[in-house]
Parts: C-alpha cells; sequence; structure tokens
C-alpha cells in the first residue's frame, strides 16, 4: 500500500499563513509595590459604644494589585483581617475595639497569590469611651 499525499495544490488554494503576536505584559516579572504613609487615629464611636481606629494609606502604585489585606494585632495575637477592594481605595475603620489597648495593624497589597511587602503602624485606643 502506498500512501500519496498532495501538499501543493491545497497550500496554493489557501494562500500563505502569516501571524503577527505581541508579547504579553507578564506579571511574573514585576515586583508588587506596597501601599505607603500609613497612618492610624483613635478615637471614640459615635454610633458604636467603645473606641475605633480610623486607617489611612497611600495606594500602591502597582496598577495590577488587586487591593490590600489589612490586619490587627494585639501583642503577638492576630485578631482580625480584612480584605479591602479595590486598589484605589485608601482607608479603613474598625470599630469594637478594647479601651486603652495597644494595636498593630499591618497593611499589604495583594494580587492573586502574590503579596507586597507589609507597611504597619501601632497606636492605643483612649482609656475610656461613653
Amino acid at each position: 500500500m502506498t500512501l500519496v499525499a498532495v501538499v501543493g495544490p491545497a497550500v496554493a488554494a489557501w494562500g500563505s499563513f502569516s501571524t503577527s503576536a505581541k508579547a504579553a505584559h507578564t506579571l511574573s516579572s514585576h515586583t508588587l509595590q506596597p501601599a505607603s504613609n500609613l497612618s492610624v487615629t483613635t478615637g471614640c464611636s459615635l454610633l458604636v459604644l467603645g473606641p475605633e481606629a480610623h486607617l489611612t494609606w497611600t495606594a500602591t502604585p502597582s496598577t495590577f494589585a488587586t487591593g490590600y489585606k489589612v490586619e490587627r494585632w494585639r501583642g503577638s495575637t492576630l485578631e482580625a483581617t480584612a480584605t479591602v477592594t479595590p486598589r484605589t481605595t485608601t482607608s479603613l475603620t474598625q470599630t469594637g475595639l478594647q479601651s486603652g489597648t495597644t494595636y498593630t495593624w499591618r497593611v499589604y497589597a495583594y494580587y492573586l497569590a502574590w503579596t507586597s511587602t507589609v507597611i504597619s503602624a501601632t497606636k492605643s485606643t483612649p482609656g475610656l469611651c461613653l
């Protein structure tokens, strides 16, 4: 049995193939930049009994970041984690804190499983909120 492939006329009928492609932006070659200038102001909430903290920061310059993870630590104990999106959001208020307590907030940008370096700030809440 002999097989014969006729390629010439079929290719000629279709014409020639060409393609143009651009290299896609490769995020794996970039660094997820952190937010900056984290500031924490504590006080007494008017709507909820007890202290509150208002956090502000400057957005990450990494435009591909999804948002931020905000951790609240009391000593060596992680008490809460919040997700803040989109990346252009640069503030968060937390209520229900304990009076006269020192907290550390850690903020980092994220994209999928990537995270930036952490920025942090430590602040104490007022001793008494009525």
